[in-house]
């Protein structure tokens, strides 16, 4: 005999019928799980990735400007006055022949197969005048037709003319003079990541040579924005001599990602070469110390900013002005590393209505300043924000702007009777200071574009203590 039993109705539990202990349990559950989640996209992002062009889809062109040398097609084999420059191999070609130059003639390789002998990779035609053949040690090139004009290799940058190709006992290319500088492409492995679609490639595993125990690869670092567009030529110069996957647009790629070579390169230290101001070269420094890099790289620098104080203080000058790519090269080379002192600076708020603001932590290497100095600068960082364009030059930034800004807030006084505002203390013991509209903090001894404050030391009164 069969029992109908009727089925039991589902039981909901509304939010608010939950005691509280286990409202508490449950938030407690949903905080700690969003921590940790926010925690290992974190751990995550310590590893960059180097993202790179594809060769294989053509040539990096850039527009050539109008030259004192006449320059040959490589397609076509005509004369033109401009046209196309691919600044990694360096040919050129009629904008006609762009699209055939990026089918039939292979761009410089960024990654080839492991361990496999480099060979030559020739360009034709449009070599430099003085030119020599590494064969016969004759000169070539400067012929009035493409195919006197021999070949250039766009890793060492041997010349050979064409009737001396048979005379190479070898094919094999040693990169040349600054082969410790270059990361050679049989030493990369390149894989693809993405969905589809978007897909790209990135710079798998780094394997250093085993024939260079001297080899410490330069990263190039430089953005768009420094200088007179100097840092564009730069970086198509760059990519010319070394390999373009270690020169390193920050306008385009993180800064994390050109410094993640830092990391994929074990057992040899690594240089960086910034092409920037002051300002670039904090960022790198911070970056560095950010991303914990051990070995740490040595850093140089190309002044391309507007006072470039620290360039002047470490040797690299008071602002690049179109030096050759081959000598700046020669000065890295010949560059003695020496420790850099930075300072951790904190800035704690004072309470407001019982409350205060969290504080900050900066870092200082050149100097800090308050008062007048730093408003003049404070004004011209939110102008030049403001209007890029005309602030991208390097003159008009020192002469003009900086003299209207600094006219301006010197004549305004708005930092009169600053030692009456602010209270100084060295070594624990308060500084009596005197009537003052600045107070700065030198690390190194150039300040304001190459004002040298130490030697002029005799002249500032003393500070009394108390």
């Amino acid at each position: 005999m069969e029992e109908n039993v009727e089925p039991k109705a589902k039981s909901t539990v509304m939010w608010g019928d939950l005691p509280p202990s286990r409202i508490s349990l449950y938030v407690a559950m949903v905080f700690l799980g969003t921590v940790l989640i926010i925690t290992l996209i974190k751990r995550r992002k310590r590893h960059y990735e180097i993202p790179v062009r594809d060769t294989r889809k053509g040539h990096r062109w850039c527009a050539t400007e109008v030259m004192c040398r006449p320059l040959y097609c490589a397609v076509c084999t005509s004369h033109f006055a401009e046209g196309l420059l691919c600044d990694c191999c360096g040919i050129c070609v009629d904008v006609d022949c762009m699209t055939t130059a990026d089918q039939s003639l292979h761009c410089k390789a960024l990654a080839t197969e492991l361990g496999v002998p480099l060979t030559h990779h020739w360009v034709h035609g449009n070599l430099l005048m003085a030119s020599g053949c590494c064969a016969c040690g004759e000169s070539c090139g400067g012929g009035e037709q493409l195919d006197v004009g021999d070949w250039r290799c766009c890793w060492c940058e041997r010349s050979i003319h064409t009737h001396c190709m048979h005379l190479l006992t070898a094919m094999r290319c040693d990169l040349g003079k600054y082969k410790n500088m270059i990361v050679p492409s049989n030493c990369i492995t390149l894989k693809q990541v993405g969905w589809k679609g978007r897909k790209h490639l990135v710079v798998d595993s780094v394997v250093p040579p085993t024939d260079d125990p001297a080899w410490s690869p330069v990263i190039v670092i430089a953005t768009k924005q420094s200088g007179n567009r100097d840092g564009i030529h730069l970086l198509e110069f760059f990519r010319g001599i070394l390999n373009p996957a270690q020169v390193i647009d920050i306008d385009e790629l993180p800064l994390e990602s050109g410094l993640e070579w830092c990391r994929m390169i074990h057992d040899h230290v690594c240089r960086v070469l910034v092409c920037g101001g002051d300002g670039t070269m904090g960022w790198v420094l911070a970056t560095i110390d950010k991303l914990k890099l051990d070995p740490a790289p040595h850093v140089g620098l190309i002044p391309l900013g507007t006072g470039n104080d620290l360039s002047r203080v470490l040797g690299w000058g008071i602002g690049y002005s179109g030096e050759d790519i081959h000598d700046i090269l020669d000065k890295v080379t010949q560059a003695t590393p020496v420790r850099f002192d930075r300072w951790k600076i904190r800035i704690k708020h004072a309470r407001h209505l019982g409350l205060r603001k969290p504080g900050k932590t900066l870092f200082m290497n050149n100097y800090v300043s308050l008062g007048v100095d730093a408003l003049v600068t404070l004004n011209f960082d939110k102008s030049r924000k403001a209007a890029p364009g005309i602030f991208s030059n390097r003159f008009i930034n020192k002469q003009l702007a900086y003299v209207t800004y600094g006219t301006k807030d010197v004549l305004e006084r708005e930092c009169i009777d600053l030692h009456k505002k602010v209270k100084l203390e060295l070594d624990g013991a308060v500084v009596q200071m005197p009537a003052l509209e600045a107070i700065v903090v030198l690390n190194i001894g150039s300040w304001g574009a190459g004002v040298r404050p130490l030697d002029l030391i005799t002249s500032v009164p003393k500070p009394v203590y108390r």
